[in-house]
């Protein structure tokens, strides 16, 4: 598996971006699946051979290439003075053609990968990498607690309680932007197995789930959670989550350098006219600021303990996507037992 996917980096943030000519495929001159224009200027026949590439970038994404009302394309297509199509959105097809001599496709590839990097951190997430905890007691206890807590937290609507049947430890956020994406995260992940099976041993890895605390302040608390620790103080769960997310990172799959803080979720504040987001501890747009006084529920229930988890498998998961148990659906997993 070719996992040297080259990897922009702007800011704190880093970016897997499928493109480059020597992964471009060279077709032979003919009509294009949407309208184009070539930008005014000499002939090419003068400079050498005129050739099309096409680029594979995410549609995700083709909105900023193109810009209000196709300023930026026409902007980029003055720069290069290349020929550049993009795809109609109703094609939802990635294919982006450059057609042009060589100067002309390298200055347009140039600044199309410029604009996918500029851009890619307004793409939302699609998937993360899970460690679900199915334990049915352990599930039982959190939604009692949630029942609990819904009479002391004041202001969040029912929906801010993370489901029982989704509770999971997050090792990291991906954005996994096409099919050909999410077949290589799982072929990626399960190219750890061994070294997994090692840190994990033949032991079960079993999790102790309680101790309760706020993400931020708790007086204003957006995030409750629970802390997850090795049931035999063996410290192999820490090594797993921080293998596995380096791992990712290093290969260019997650674009936050945030620190790996292993947590499971329970509450996630919200006023009731928003949606929760069920992996990420950032508040979404609209929701942004809002927060509850989480000292009281604290107080009460900040030693409880939900009880001790078989972790039995590394998932990659689909964000909102759940099962009738309300567990998350997965496109690929490895299994740790």
């Amino acid at each position: 598996m070719n996992t040297n996917i080259p990897i922009v980096e702007v800011g704190t943030r880093r970016y897997r971006v499928r493109t480059g000519l020597a992964g471009s495929s060279k077709t032979p001159i003919g009509d294009f699946r949407a309208t184009s224009h070539n930008p005014p200027g000499e002939s090419k026949a003068k400079h050498g051979k005129s050739e099309r590439i096409s680029l594979n970038i995410p549609r995700q994404v083709h909105k900023y290439i193109i810009g209000p009302r196709g300023s930026t394309l026409d902007k980029l297509r003055q720069e290069s003075r290349a020929k550049i199509t993009v795809p109609p959105e109703r094609s939802r097809s990635d294919v982006v053609e450059i057609e042009g001599l060589l100067d002309e496709r390298q200055k347009a590839e140039e600044l199309i990968t410029q604009i996918v990097a500029n851009n890619m951190a307004k793409v939302p997430y699609t998937h993360f990498i899970s460690l679900p905890l199915l334990d049915i007691d352990v599930q039982r206890k959190v939604g009692e607690f949630q029942r609990d807590a819904q009479r002391i937290l004041q202001n969040v609507d029912s929906s801010s309680f993370v489901h029982p049947g989704s509770l999971h430890i997050t090792l990291g956020m991906l954005r996994l932007l096409s099919p050909a994406d999410v077949t290589r995260a799982v072929e990626f992940l399960r190219s750890l197995a061994k070294d997994v099976a090692e840190i994990v041993g033949t032991k079960p890895l079993l999790v102790s789930v309680g101790q309760l605390a706020a993400m931020e302040a708790a007086s204003q608390a957006r995030t409750i959670y629970a802390h997850a620790d090795d049931f035999d103080n063996s410290g192999r769960l820490r090594r797993l989550c921080a293998f596995v997310h380096d791992k990712f990172d290093s290969a260019g799959y997650i674009d936050e350098k945030r620190e790996l803080k292993i947590h499971v979720s329970v509450v996630r504040a919200k006023p009731a006219s928003r949606s929760v987001d069920d992996e990420d501890d950032l508040p979404r747009k609209g929701s942004r600021g809002f927060s509850v006084n989480a000292v009281p529920l604290l107080k009460e229930f900040g030693t409880m303990s939900f009880g001790v988890c078989r972790v039995g498998q590394i998932q990659i998961a689909r964000r909102f996507r759940h099962a009738e148990n309300g567990a998350y659906e997965n496109d690929g997993a490895l299994s740790l037992l």
